[in-house]
């Protein structure tokens, strides 16, 4: 199954990935949210993509990709280089706290 997260930001970082090709690096995962969150995106779909390195680590969604894993074999995901990345969090987080309207461009 392929999991179409609903709001893509930055459509310059996006990359379609293989489940399996991904790296989690997080060890302790809250269970009790991981199943929240797999029965929320069963119901309401992914609404924001995984965030992964040149190499296929996890940098931001682990929870999302512990609720998903099971039954998804690809998504889409944000391929971000590490010299970009403080800048990068910095736009995802304004977008997603500060812009209700969705007006942000990520990718000027």
């Amino acid at each position: 199954m392929f999991l179409k997260p609903k709001k893509i930001i930055f459509e310059s970082l996006i990359k379609k990935i293989r489940i399996k090709d991904l790296k989690p690096n997080q060890i302790n995962n809250n269970k009790k949210f991981v199943n929240t969150l797999k029965d929320e995106i069963n119901k309401n779909g992914l609404l924001c993509p995984l965030v992964i390195d040149k190499n296929n680590f996890l940098l931001d969604g682990h929870h999302r990709y512990w609720a998903i894993k099971d039954f998804c074999s690809q998504t889409l995901v944000y391929m971000v280089k590490d010299k970009d990345m403080d800048k990068f969090l910095s736009k995802l987080n304004s977008y997603i706290w500060f812009d209700q309207k969705g007006t942000l461009n990520g990718d000027s």
